[in-house]
């Protein structure tokens, strides 16, 4: 397992998850309530909610932000109306009468209008005595709301897409795996254990590189470890590389950069709740083949 370097672009007083990138910027939220904006070194609060963000997506057409409120177990949206006012209202709470234990990741699918989301409650709620996470996809155009895999989850957490979006990768951190949820041409998903781990307390967050590996970051308590680990898997899921971050064993989300495929963002609470940029060696080379199969075409 080798050692990563990398840059710390920003730190905060409260714990940080889930960074995604939008045209350059990076946000991420923060559990004071605070969904923040990193933008050409500035660093700024885009907006507050009086709960505990674990996660947004962001919908771009719509100009709505979605933001998943642990504290308020619920998904909220936030959007500038027609007076230039902003409004924070819920957009879910309940499933069929039964009230959301406290939504942790969420992901757009823009190829299906899905808004899928894991629904943990929080940290240690659900687990191996207590299976009652769910994953669940809301089609955005009807409005209804599908359980994937409903009350059998321990700890379900990150989440992401394969680059055609057929494919959902799901971290269920309690059982220490990774499961894959496979979508037929019918719309039907079926899913198994994809990953099996040993070692660290579990996967905690997941994101899929453009050359279509699978990076999975595997949290442990600092306690524990001094370092924090990304595993990387190909698209036959079998475990080609290991990476090291140093100092940064509590990871709590991972995304990719949309303008270079080899830079990683990671948001790690361990010591000081930071946001890191990281360069990743196996994507570089990558994108070297690629380059050089193209200039034969």
């Amino acid at each position: 397992m080798s050692a990563v370097p990398y840059e710390k672009i920003c730190e905060l007083s409260s714990p940080l998850y889930f960074p995604l990138e939008i045209d350059g910027a990076i946000y991420m939220v923060s559990q004071n309530g605070d969904i923040l904006k990193f933008k050409d070194g500035q660093f700024k609060a885009e907006f507050h909610i009086s709960g505990q963000p674990y996660s947004i997506v962001i919908d771009k057409p719509n100009k709505f932000i979605y933001v998943a409120d642990m504290a308020h177990q619920a998904i909220l949206k936030r959007y500038i109306d027609e007076n230039s006012q902003e409004q924070i209202v819920e957009f879910l709470k309940e499933y069929e009468g039964q009230p959301l234990l406290g939504p942790n990741s969420l992901l757009l699918s823009t190829k299906n209008n899905l808004l899928f989301f894991t629904d943990s409650g929080p940290f240690g709620e659900t687990s191996i005595e207590n299976c009652k996470g769910s994953l669940f996809a809301i089609d955005m155009d009807a409005q209804i709301v599908k359980p994937l895999a409903l009350q059998c989850l321990a700890y379900p957490s990150g989440i992401c897409l394969s680059n055609n979006q057929k494919l959902l990768y799901l971290c269920e951190t309690g059982k220490n795996r990774v499961l894959r949820f496979v979508q037929t041409d019918a719309g039907i998903f079926y899913y198994s254990t994809y990953i099996q781990l040993n070692g660290r307390f579990g996967p905690i967050a997941c994101a899929v590189s453009q050359s279509e590996h699978l990076y999975v970051a595997r949290f442990e308590f600092g306690y524990v470890s001094e370092e924090g680990q990304i595993s990387i898997f190909n698209a036959n899921g079998i475990n080609v590389e290991n990476v090291s971050i140093p100092q940064c064993p509590e990871i709590s989300g991972l995304t990719f950069s949309s303008q270079k495929s080899n830079i990683l963002y990671v948001t790690e609470n361990s010591s000081t709740p930071s946001c890191l940029r990281i360069l990743i060696n196996i994507e570089e080379k990558d994108e070297a083949k690629k380059k050089e199969k193209d200039k034969f075409k």
